[in-house]
């Protein structure tokens, strides 16, 4: 037993000098060790690679939106922008297909006025009386043919009320095409800022992306002489190639802008000239104006106020409807001369015969004819006038909203402005001073760059909502486009 225990002491220490022994092994050794591994390994000894030489610049990326047609030159000029875009409202309202469908449904509504004003055709008809089964127009002196006219007349003031509903029918139909057509209109103006937007979204992409390429000549720079960060050129590279994805989406929700306009235009395609500035457009009137002005011409008040007036109408006629109308009819009876009797009588001669009916309806259906329609007509009148307290309230406080909406705009345009983005531009070269003397990272740069791009970006899309708010006021107040800009 204790033997055991003294072989296995023994075999503990040889194995503790074997480990000394190897740990006491000279680099070289090991060294030749391991490539005598490489050798007999060569599989695993490939996949070995000597990391990068500190001294080694990283290649830049060679941007990916050259291929793409991006502008060069952005208009500017918003007058000659303003008369682009009044010829693009005229094309549109000259070739629109719902307008055309809206101007049509006018000019039947304005057809079926005189209709309307007019009785039923008179009808003519053929009649035998009194024919004998022997089929002798001579035998019986009651047997004539008769020609004969007939001809129903509403009660006096029917007609008169009927073309008058009519008339009023046709001007809610005129007030409707007034309502597309300021509708047009304004979607055209919106479509016009959105395409200003993406034009501007552009600009400033290509600018930032300018700006990057300093920050890479920067950062470079710095790097060939040794304080520089290899990490900063790679973060320039990562910011350009964002930036080049960004400017590839932006290209294609321009033609995506071009295709709604277009639409509207009922044109295949059409082409607008970069946009750097949006059309010419400012508030001329008071609140108080412009309510009064929304009350008095927006069309869709306007129409409920004629469809006010044209159930007025109808209702007047359905109190007639229990008046009796007049029917007509006249009668010419041709009789033939009988031939000689048997008697040896001379032959008598028939001479022809003339008739007439006067009637008048009875309206022996009231309770579930005539009295039903005063109901209705009392219904319908009531719904247009709740609709048109609606659309007041409805018109009057889309325009405060919209008012509300205009002010918060003018206001952020201005501090985004005059504050805000005058801030962020000194901050940018503020930072860029830093970095050039090692006070500052890149990522400091780079992020005073990209959040003068936000509220840059900021600011030109507040001016067109603003201006699209601009829009939507005039629909409300019933602007009208003419030659010389908008009026009302």
């Amino acid at each position: 037993m204790c033997g055991n225990h003294g072989v296995t002491l023994t075999l503990v220490f040889v194995v503790f000098g074997i480990y000394l022994s190897a740990a006491a092994v000279p680099g070289s050794v090991r060294g030749a060790e391991r490539q005598s591994a490489a050798e007999v390994l060569p599989s695993q000894a490939v996949h070995l690679k000597a990391p990068p030489a500190p001294t080694a610049l990283p290649k830049a990326n060679v941007p990916a939106v050259k291929a793409l047609s991006l502008p060069r030159r952005f208009n500017t000029d918003a007058r000659q922008i303003s008369d682009e875009l009044r010829d693009l409202v005229k094309a549109a309202l000259r070739d629109n297909p719902d307008l055309a469908a809206a101007r049509a449904a006018l000019t039947s509504s304005l057809a079926r006025v005189p209709q309307a004003g007019m009785p039923e055709d008179p009808k003519v008809g053929f009649r035998l009386k009194d024919m004998p089964t022997t089929f002798s127009f001579s035998r019986e002196n009651a047997t004539e043919r008769q020609a004969v006219v007939m001809q129903t007349y509403p009660f006096p003031g029917k007609l008169t009320l009927r073309q008058k509903v009519a008339g009023a029918q046709a001007e809610v139909i005129r007030e409707e095409l007034h309502r597309a057509t300021l509708h047009l209109v304004a979607q055209v103006r919106s479509a016009f800022a959105g395409v200003f937007t993406i034009d501007k979204d552009i600009e400033l992409a290509l600018d930032e992306r300018r700006v990057l390429r300093e920050f890479v000549e920067i950062a470079t720079a710095k790097y060939k002489v040794g304080p520089g960060l290899q990490q900063d050129i790679l973060n320039a590279d990562v910011a350009l190639s964002r930036l080049d994805s960004f400017l590839i989406e932006l290209t294609r929700k321009r033609m995506t802008r071009e295709i709604q306009l277009a639409v509207l235009l009922n044109r295949e395609r059409i082409s607008i000239e970069p946009l750097g500035a949006l059309p010419l457009a400012k508030l001329e009137h008071t609140a108080l104006e412009l309510e009064q002005m929304a009350v008095e011409m927006n069309p869709e008040i306007t129409m409920r106020q004629r469809a006010v007036e044209r159930d007025q109408l109808q209702l007047a006629l359905a109190r007639r409807a229990v008046l009796p109308d007049l029917f007509l009819e006249l009668d010419y009876g041709s009789r033939s001369d009988p031939v000689a009797s048997e008697l040896g009588k001379p032959r008598a001669w028939r001479p022809d015969m003339v008739g007439g009916v006067v009637g008048v309806s009875v309206p022996v259906f009231y309770y579930y004819k005539q009295r039903q329609q005063v109901i209705e007509a009392e219904a319908a009148l009531a719904r247009s006038r709740e609709r048109l307290q609606a659309v007041r309230r409805t018109t009057v406080g889309s325009l405060h909203d919209q008012l509300v909406r205009l002010s918060q705009y003018e206001q952020v345009a201005s501090a985004l402005r005059e504050d805000v983005i005058p801030l962020a531009q000194t901050a940018v070269a503020a930072s860029m001073s830093a970095y050039q003397v090692g006070k500052v990272d890149f990522l400091t740069m780079l992020n005073a760059q990209e959040t003068l791009e936000k509220y840059e970006t900021e600011y030109w899309h507040n001016e067109a909502e603003r201006y699209r708010t601009l829009a939507r006021i005039d629909e409300l107040t019933g602007g009208w486009p003419v030659d010389e800009g908008w009026s009302r």
